[in-house]
């Protein structure tokens, strides 16, 4: 008897239960009747920006020479950016670098220090596009001895404003092969119920031109000419149709 009383308790429990209704529950209906597209979109424009990597390249018996020395030339390269009109926040050290030169003794089977070496390369940061080789000549005037690549690329306002019509291009690509799809394939477009879409660039990268400083026997100075090419930037987007 005392069984029975169990089973006909765990009866009553189920039928609780069942009639209780969580209210967490939930139901994930897979997406069907769907038309998915993706479009493509270039836009090419003219940089309006450009990084030169310029160095100052120094040697002597000593470090503290050889680093005294860079830093003498390095201000008079600085000076003569600034006298010709680049803003000093637009003028940094990119990169700094000390190191000994070494000289293998055969005889003796090793290495001696015989000198340092200090290479300091300049940042130097423009919009003057067309102004880039008068800028380079300006700094090899002045004791600049390298120039390691200058790179053209776009100020961030022209970015954006590009970027949106490398998307609109594309989104509008998209949306286009969905209408011809649809109507080759007999359906009807419904509500759009998804969308994504993405841009890249690289900025163009010049490497180091050909210079030729002005020295005191020269009756004239040639000037470096840089000319950017142009930029693309390019989107593409990815749209999702219910069809009907």
């Amino acid at each position: 008897m005392f069984m029975g009383f169990i089973m006909i308790g765990l009866v009553a429990a189920i039928i609780v239960m069942a009639a209780i209704k969580p209210d967490y529950s939930f139901s994930i209906q897979p997406a069907t009747n769907v038309l998915t597209v993706s479009g493509e979109g270039v836009v090419t424009v003219m940089p309006d920006k450009a990084e030169l990597y310029i160095n100052v390249f120094t040697e002597a018996v000593t470090a503290e020479e050889a680093k005294d020395l860079n830093a003498e030339i390095t201000d008079e390269v600085y000076r003569a950016l600034k006298g010709a009109d680049v803003d000093k926040d637009d003028i940094e050290t990119s990169s700094f670098n000390l190191y000994p030169k070494m000289k293998w003794i055969q005889d003796d089977e090793e290495y001696i220090t015989v000198g340092y070496e200090v290479r300091h390369t300049i940042k130097v940061t423009t919009e003057e596009i067309d102004d880039v080789g008068n800028l380079i000549d300006v700094a090899v005037n002045a004791g600049a001895n390298g120039v390691n690549q200058v790179i053209f690329d776009l100020t961030d306002e022209t970015k954006k404003e590009v970027e949106k019509q490398a998307l609109t291009k594309a989104t509008e690509e998209a949306k286009s092969r969905a209408e011809a799809m649809a109507t080759a394939a007999e359906v009807k477009l419904e509500k759009l119920v998804s969308i994504s879409g993405n841009t890249g660039y690289t900025p163009y990268f010049r490497a180091a031109p050909e210079m030729a400083s002005l020295s005191s026997g020269d009756e004239y100075q040639k000037s470096t000419n840089i000319m950017p090419e142009s930029l693309e930037i390019r989107a593409s987007a990815s749209l999702v149709y219910e069809i009907e």
